[in-house]
């Protein structure tokens, strides 16, 4: 089986578009057409859904997903370890983060990993911290600056960052600094990212509180401008506290609740070369950057 074809599917899946797919590989649209007729005659099943909006995997392909995944990762390992054999470093990382706070932070790890390592592409994208780690065990993934998620990874611990909720700036809770988190039954909550598995879900289910739910949005401005208009108050991550400035007050949660923050990368024998090295370098900068790490957190908490 041709890696190359195997690509291009895995491609084209994820633009939903054979002609975007055939555009950012060098193909023409006949011509990946017909790799994935090929592919389509080799494996003996229907491996795209082709409407007028694009395509989508069909069920066979869905059950046949990881092994093409772990093919092209393989290819692409072996690539690498072959360019390094004759002393060439070459690759992709694929990068992730949870938290826009950190993109100026991330983005300096990158400029001074390529400044090291040129021949090494870096793709940079953003996501829940549950989404980047499920992206991470399905080899989509390279590594992951998340919240601490169950999975097959290896982790690294950087910091407990303390968990808050946004509140009207006349909210009572205010006079005393600080949210009793059975208060949220008085109020309204405005679930952020619903039905999914966040910070503030998995903050909530270890209280094994259930808040009376009366908004729901899953985009962080429009739950804080809900919040500033007085329909109610949401939790939110204390490195995030701070995004815009409105008439909305962070208050820590009693009791005290704080959300692990790390690295999420593939455990040894399924990193490729290049997340090692981005990973052994990114270490080495946290390391050297600790200090500015702890501002941002500390800085949001003074504010």
């Amino acid at each position: 089986m041709e890696v190359e074809k195997v690509k291009a599917l895995l491609r084209a899946i994820d633009l939903g578009n054979m002609s975007s797919a055939a555009t950012e590989l060098g193909y023409t649209p006949s011509g990946i057409s017909r790799m994935m007729a090929s592919l389509e005659e080799e494996t003996g099943v229907r491996l795209v859904n082709r409407n007028r909006n694009g395509i989508s995997p069909t069920e066979a392909c869905n059950q046949l997903l990881p092994s093409f995944i772990s093919l092209v990762n393989s290819a692409n390992h072996l690539e690498q370890n072959i360019a390094e054999i004759s002393g060439v470093i070459t690759g992709e990382v694929r990068v992730a983060t949870a938290y826009s706070t950190y993109y100026k932070f991330l983005t300096d790890l990158i400029k001074e990993f390529c400044i090291e390592y040129p021949g090494i592409a870096v793709d940079v994208t953003a996501g829940r911290s549950s989404a980047l780690m499920a992206e991470l065990e399905r080899d989509k993934l390279d590594f992951c600056l998340i919240s601490y998620r169950e999975g097959t990874c290896e982790w690294i611990h950087l910091i407990d960052d303390p968990f808050y909720i946004w509140v009207p700036k006349d909210h009572p809770a205010v006079a005393d600094g600080v949210y009793d988190i059975r208060r949220i039954y008085d109020d309204s909550y405005i679930d952020l990212y619903p039905g999914r598995e966040s910070d503030g879900s998995l903050m909530f289910k270890s209280y094994d509180i259930n808040p009376p739910i009366r908004y729901k949005t899953s985009d962080a401005f429009a739950a804080y401008s809900m919040v500033e208009a007085g329909l109610g108050v949401t939790t939110v991550n204390g490195v995030s506290i701070n995004q815009w400035h409105g008439n909305v007050t962070a208050l820590p949660i009693s009791p005290s609740y704080n959300v692990p923050i790390g690295i999420a990368v593939p455990e040894t024998g399924r990193i490729s070369p290049a997340a090692k090295r981005f990973r052994d370098f990114a270490l080495v900068f946290f390391e050297e950057h600790k200090q500015r790490v702890m501002e941002i957190i500390n800085d949001n908490d003074k504010k």
